[in-house]
């Protein structure tokens, strides 16, 4: 049970967990992967969404993890850089998810969770305990993540209905990041100010209510 308190989490169908580095150069695909979620009636979490200082990170990945039925991991990431220690972050979070489905009892039985990496079998070389999964290759490509993390989310919360195709969602995505600035405007901030890193409370209320305006499909 991924809870380090006595009172037990709710799980919400709604609510999916991101798992992915937080630098410079991953910044578009993680706000393709909060559009995607947000398009598709489902709800992004994730270790940005608060700043407590009195909030160990850990417990914090834990309340989130606990609340979450599913969950989408990055481990394109995981390289080590000459001068640098490789990142184990994206792994061990993904072990939480693993672990909450194998000992978290029947609430956590049926949670799902999404393994990207940057190449096609890339994984058992880093990763070999998993090596009989199947992770998704997005090769550093916006266009591939919205594709994946579509599939994977497949329906409209419920299986009411099919969700856009990847094209329509890549459309739609490149048409809000047109419209950002003037949305950033609206509530008196700058361009820079709305970040899906710096800001992600602010940029996911944004987007959240742009695509509310939206006409129906």
């Amino acid at each position: 049970m991924p809870s380090t308190g006595s009172r037990k989490e709710k799980i919400s169908p709604l609510d999916v967990f991101i798992n992915c580095p937080f630098d410079e150069t991953y910044r578009p695909l993680f706000a393709a992967i909060i559009f995607t979620i947000t398009a598709s009636g489902y709800r992004p979490r994730c270790a940005l969404e608060e700043e407590n200082g009195a909030d160990i990170r850990l417990d914090k990945l834990c309340r989130i993890v606990g609340q979450c039925q599913r969950s989408i991991h990055d481990l394109s990431r995981v390289e080590v850089d000459t001068g640098t220690l490789p990142r184990f972050n994206m792994p061990f979070e993904l072990g939480m998810v693993i672990g909450a489905k194998r000992f978290g009892g029947k609430v956590y039985q049926y949670i799902s969770a999404l393994i990207m990496v940057h190449e096609a079998y890339q994984m058992p070389a880093f990763l070999s305990d998993l090596a009989g999964n199947d992770p998704h290759a997005h090769r550093n490509q916006v266009a591939n993540v919205i594709k994946i993390v579509r599939n994977f989310l497949s329906t409209y919360p419920g299986g009411v209905a099919p969700l856009p195709g990847p094209a329509a969602l890549l459309s739609d995505f490149e048409e809000f990041q047109s419209k950002l600035p003037v949305l950033a405007e609206a509530i008196r901030h700058t361009p820079e100010e709305i970040d899906p890193f710096r800001s992600y409370p602010e940029y996911t209320s944004i987007l959240s209510g742009y695509l509310k305006n939206l006409p129906p499909l």
